[in-house]
């Protein structure tokens, strides 16, 4: 479904059912960029991450977490970012870690060209009343070999950003500029003007590669919007954050799939290659690591 966005006349991302079918799915991202997914995450689980989430964002401070100039740039002073999700949601690792579509998006994004992927970084966002637009970037711009790819090279990460509460113009919606993902001339920066915000209501999610222009927006409103970001990239590529403080206790109450999300389980190259090993040997088997379900290839 499009639909026109009423703020300044430009296309909205599109916005599909959760059981729409793959395909139709991986076409809008292939040819805007984005994709909204109704309903993506249930309220319920909405709720429970929420609330698992609050006491430990109560605690965290807004801002950069780090002092690199170009993170400065792009994390605004009232907008937290806080990792660790592993340790601070047992939703997030038991449910939204499974989740069947985030899967099916990435072995079509990846699986091909790469194989198996994992988690780059997750995190939940919120911004604060007063936060300023920021900037506009590609995520793939942690790649320092991007700008030496040419412009049919596969895309190298994909967000998933989870609505945890509504995301409207007025309170800093993500704003996407739908297309720049195809742009040929890579030194090509758009103009603000070229934005629509991906409004959503909670358990929405938007889903967008790494090469699409995008930036949350102002939040002009006295409310505070929260989202879920879950960044996948191939496993070749080193994540973002690390997950090797993880106590073995919680990481064998996940399934097969999540600890391999999070770097806990040899992974494979699009040609079969096993990579991430131990001794020569596969790391949960070295480890011999237990899991939710007993050990199956995923």
């Amino acid at each position: 479904m499009t639909i026109v966005s009423p703020h300044n006349k430009l296309p909205s991302a599109r916005a599909v059912k959760l059981t729409a079918p793959l395909e139709d799915i991986y076409q809008i991202i292939n040819d805007d960029g984005a994709v909204i997914i109704k309903n993506f995450l249930p309220l319920e689980l909405v709720d429970k991450i929420n609330k698992e989430a609050d006491p430990y964002l109560a605690q965290h401070a807004a801002g950069p977490n780090h002092m690199s100039e170009i993170y400065k740039l792009t994390v605004g002073a009232k907008t937290k970012h806080m990792g660790n999700l592993i340790m601070v949601s047992k939703s997030f690792r038991e449910e939204v870690l499974n989740h069947p579509l985030i899967h099916a998006i990435s072995e079509k994004l990846f699986r091909a060209n790469f194989g198996d992927y994992w988690v780059n970084r997750a995190a939940v966002l919120e911004v604060h009343s007063g936060e300023k637009a920021q900037s506009l970037h590609r995520d793939d711009s942690l790649y320092p070999w991007k700008p030496f790819l040419g412009t049919d090279s596969p895309e190298l990460m994909v967000n998933f950003f989870i609505a945890l509460t509504e995301f409207r113009e007025e309170n800093g919606a993500t704003r996407l500029v739908l297309g720049s993902h195809n742009w040929e001339d890579s030194n090509r920066y758009p103009s603000p003007k070229q934005t629509i915000p991906a409004e959503m209501q909670a358990g929405d999610a938007v889903v967008y590669v790494a090469s699409l222009f995008h930036g949350a927006g102002q939040n002009r409103s006295q409310e505070t919007r929260r989202g879920l970001s879950i960044s996948m990239h191939p496993a070749h590529f080193t994540p973002m954050e690390s997950h090797v403080d993880v106590p073995r206790a919680i990481i064998e109450t996940m399934t097969p799939l999540a600890q391999r999300m999070i770097g806990w389980r040899t992974w494979s190259t699009n040609h079969g290659v096993p990579v991430w090993t131990i001794r020569d040997g596969r790391m949960e088997d070295e480890l011999k690591l237990k899991s939710l379900e007993s050990s199956k290839p995923v």
